[in-house]
Parts: C-alpha cells; sequence; structure tokens
C-alpha cells in the first residue's frame, strides 16, 4: 500500500498555485425535468471516494463541507492533497478532487470520468479542471449518455488545443442546452477562444439543479496511489 513516505514534499509544504477541479455524474439526465436535490449520502460518498482512480484507500472520515465549496475545496498544504470531497445527492454525484487537476502530460480528469461513464451507461458525465499557471491550464470533458462526448485542453489563448470527439454544438443539442447560452455564443470559435466554461455551466443547468446552499460535501482523508503521488506534487507543490 502507498503510504505517506513515498511524498517528497513534507505535509506542511505550500501549495503553489490554486486552480478548480470538479467531476459530475448525473443519472438519466433529462432536461430541465427536477426539483431540489435531496441531503447528501455519506456512505455511498465514502464508496465513491474508495473507488477514485487516485485514491489507494479511504483512512478517515473528515468534517462537512458545505456543498457551495464544490470544486474549490480550500488547499493550502501538501497534507490537504490527501484529500477529497464528494457529495451524493440522489441522482447527482459531485467529486472535488486536487488530483483531477494535472500537468504531467497524463489526463486523470479524463481517465476518471471514462471510468464513471462505463460504471453509469445512463448516465451524464461533466467535469472541468484549471490551474493557475503563467497562462492558465484548463480540461473539460463532457460525456452524454446517448453517446456524444467532447473533450478540450489547452493554456488559454494558445493555439495547441487538443480536442476530442464531438463538437460544441453536438454537445449543446444532446444536452438540450441552448437556453442556457448567452445569445450569440460562437460556436465557431477557435479553441483557444472556444467558451468551454460557459459550456460547461450551460449542460449542468440544463440536467440539474444549481441550488446546493442546503447541501453538505463528504470529505475524506485518502493514501493516494504513487502515480497521483508524483502528479500532484509536480503540478501543485514543485516551481
Amino acid at each position: 500500500m502507498t503510504d505517506n513516505s513515498m511524498w517528497e514534499h513534507p505535509a506542511d509544504a505550500r501549495i503553489l498555485r490554486h486552480g478548480g477541479y470538479t467531476l459530475t455524474v448525473i443519472d438519466n439526465p433529462t432536461p430541465h425535468a427536477f426539483g431540489s436535490l435531496p441531503p447528501n449520502d455519506h456512505a455511498r460518498a465514502r464508496q465513491v471516494a474508495d473507488s477514485l482512480l487516485t485514491v489507494e484507500s479511504v483512512d478517515a472520515e473528515l468534517d462537512p463541507l458545505p456543498a457551495t465549496d464544490i470544486g474549490v475545496a480550500p488547499h493550502h498544504t501538501r497534507a490537504d492533497l490527501e484529500q477529497v470531497h464528494i457529495g451524493c445527492w440522489g441522482p447527482v454525484t459531485e467529486i472535488t478532487d486536487a488530483a483531477l487537476a494535472d500537468r504531467t502530460g497524463f489526463f486523470p480528469l479524463r481517465d476518471q470520468a471514462e471510468e464513471l461513464a462505463k460504471a453509469h451507461p445512463n448516465a451524464a458525465v461533466i467535469g472541468c479542471a484549471w490551474i493557475d499557471f503563467s497562462i492558465d491550464y484548463c480540461a473539460y470533458v463532457f460525456i452524454h449518455p446517448t453517446g456524444v462526448r467532447l473533450w478540450a485542453d489547452g493554456y488559454t489563448g494558445e493555439e495547441t488545443w487538443d480536442v476530442r470527439d464531438d463538437s460544441v454544438s453536438d454537445i449543446i443539442t444532446a444536452f438540450s442546452a441552448s437556453a442556457e447560452l448567452a445569445p450569440g455564443f460562437d460556436f465557431d470559435a477557435e479553441p483557444q477562444h472556444m467558451q468551454y466554461h460557459d459550456v460547461h455551466e450551460a449542460c449542468l443547468s440544463a440536467v440539474m439543479p444549481l441550488e446546493r446552499r442546503h447541501l453538505t460535501l463528504s470529505s475524506f482523508r485518502v493514501t493516494r496511489t504513487e502515480e497521483a503521488i508524483g502528479d500532484l506534487e509536480e503540478t501543485w507543490l514543485d516551481e
């Protein structure tokens, strides 16, 4: 089993950058046909945490967080990178995990999304991750149960974006999310200028309620896999 001795940085080493990282699974997504979400299922959240590709084992249960912290859970030191935060609210599961954001040439966001889509073939999987380097790095993944999917990642304003599978227009159509976009949205923008964040928010808005002030996230301290430790250190702790 991987343990804390495999980290090169001490537990109190400061995180050098910030970012966001969230992955959402919506079972049987039906556009605009939802009410409020039920309370968090903590037992199921622990099962989800234990199944993550970046997690070797769940070691401790921590105090819950407000669900409004989704995607931006506070990470200040290396020890905080040993935490994951998960909400299981009826048909919706949301994962906040700093290991989903990576700059080392691997794609844990995409790999985890694919794994969840295989485990839940009738679900939509929507995720994004970004990191504030001198130029922001961003990654987005959209998987619809009909088979329509899109992956896009790259540096803001740079031309070297990797965009795969279907188009933004295909994604918006699959999620019936056109009404959630601002008028005049440019579907023909080049990848480095495409407003993927707006697409991400539109798809989520179309298939789930976004009001979360009454909800909580389960929090866990975990032992990371050896691969995840190396990626986390290079992404968040190395100069």
